[in-house]
């Protein structure tokens, strides 16, 4: 710290802004880092736990062809998310970098206007979803056996759509506000009403697929009013302004947040080209076979996702703020955690793989023998995964949308794609487990030849 920043920082404690700027100017340590990132790592594996619990309830009362008709739906699901985290992503790096160089107005009028983006963005999706929601289910590969069970589901997901996209400006706004605790209080919040409307809708109201996808709704939109409430009462230094319109900043929120939705956005064309795949080597049991492993995927990984989403405020405020020593010891931190995690999950993976197939299906379903090879193929992914998200999570940080975008190219897509049409070539249906984790090795080849070339600039 120079003589200048060390006489600064009394004056920059005040209500606004306090905790970023007490963390980044003192010595971080180690305790320290942990407790800010933790609360977004425990917030995903909740988000991906509830939605698991969406995935058991449905398999084991009403079917496991309503369980395959929710992995059809994905791609729509992987749409609104995409985009919304584009939004809030790309947006909140650039706003935290503001909140870094003390240009607190410009980042509050900034915050309202994306969120007013957000909102309209996602009434635009709803309406035109719902407009064409039979088209849109057919070209998701829906067979007849699975059409109703898609429609219903689909319909729901879209009508959540505007909600979606404004929680996830309010989630990533309140920890760049310094609050990450209160992050895991919306989706615990939203969790829990999730878990417990699924027993009631599916289990005492025998709803079936259309209780599962109102509960998942009814915990969107508590987290919507929650985040709504945070912003409008509570004690922030992120507050609503009125905005002005700024085209500029908000094109480059799109292009800093463009790999966040394209990582998303792969997902769901990759999944829809994994459905489609699965529907013609294994049939409708494949793509429920198929839909466990992935949510044992959303589950495992989420604890990067978490870790990046964590991470990333820091990043964006110390390089604002131009403490890169800092910095430096963020991404040291950053190594220890992904190489142990790393290893660890891919072990949980490999050692609970009966357990977790288990949860969904019995032992005498053919879906179950199908679920396990494949989930024990694919652990193997879990061991470069980590290294991806957080590289391509560290550019979005730094505002360079255009690396972590390869990078999410890279791992969702490209590599994805050459994977599922030449692998189950030779491999059959074991060729579809194995092209996660080709592609993830793959991208790993990308992610640390962009981390070698950015260092001087970006000085860690």
């Amino acid at each position: 710290m120079t003589a200048n920043q060390d006489k600064r920082l009394p004056e920059r404690f005040n209500n606004n802004g306090e905790f970023m700027e007490k963390l980044i100017g003192e010595h971080l340590s180690a305790a320290k880092f942990y407790k800010f990132v933790t609360p977004s790592i425990i917030m995903l594996l909740f988000i991906s736990l509830y939605s698991i619990v969406d995935g058991i309830f449905v398999a084991n009362f009403v079917g496991s062809d309503a369980l395959a008709a929710i992995n059809i739906i994905l791609p729509i699901g992987a749409l609104v998310m995409g985009a919304a985290i584009m939004l809030a992503t790309g947006s909140s790096s650039i706003v935290a970098i503001l909140l870094g160089e003390k240009k607190t107005e410009e980042a509050n009028e900034k915050f309202t206007l994306i969120c007013l983006v957000a909102l309209v963005v996602g009434v635009a999706f709803a309406v035109f979803g719902y407009v064409f929601i039979d088209e849109v289910i057919r070209a998701l590969g829906a067979t007849d056996r699975l059409f109703e069970y898609c429609k219903t589901y689909g319909t729901y997901m879209i009508i959540s759509a505007p909600f979606m996209f404004v929680a996830m400006i309010y989630e990533y706004y309140i920890r760049v506000d310094g609050k990450p605790g209160f992050t895991l209080v919306l989706y615990v919040s939203g969790g829990v009403t999730n878990i417990v409307l699924d027993y009631v809708f599916i289990v005492i109201m025998g709803l079936g697929i259309e209780g599962a996808a109102l509960a998942t709704l009814t915990g969107i939109v508590l987290t919507f009013f929650l985040g709504a409430w945070y912003f409008s009462f509570g004690k922030t230094s992120i507050k609503y302004r009125k905005p002005h319109m700024d085209w500029k900043f908000i094109g480059d929120s799109l292009v800093n947040g463009s790999s966040q939705m394209v990582s998303e956005l792969s997902t769901g064309i990759t999944t829809l080209i994994f459905n489609l795949a699965v529907l013609r080597i294994a049939g409708e049991d494949g793509v429920a076979a198929l839909t466990i492993v992935l949510y044992t995927q959303f589950l495992m990984v989420s604890t990067y996702m978490g870790f990046a989403m964590g991470v990333s405020p820091l990043i964006s405020y110390g390089y604002g703020a131009e403490r890169h020593d800092q910095i430096v010891k963020i991404l040291e931190y950053s190594k220890s955690f992904i190489a142990i995690s790393s290893v660890a999950v891919f072990f949980i993976a490999e050692l609970m793989a009966p357990l977790i197939v288990r949860v969904f299906v019995g032992l005498n379903s053919p879906v179950y023998h199908m679920a396990l090879s494949g989930l024990r193929i694919f652990a193997v992914a879990f061991l470069f995964i980590g290294v991806n998200l957080f590289i391509s999570g560290m550019f979005t940080a730094y505002a360079n949308g255009k690396i972590s975008t390869i990078i999410s190219l890279c791992r969702a897509l490209i590599f994805v794609a050459i994977g599922i049409l030449t692998l189950p070539r030779f491999f059959n249906l074991e060729g579809v487990w194995l092209t996660i984790p080709f592609a993830e090795l793959m991208t790993i080849l990308v992610s640390v030849f962009f981390l070698n070339r950015y260092r001087k600039r970006y000085r860690y």
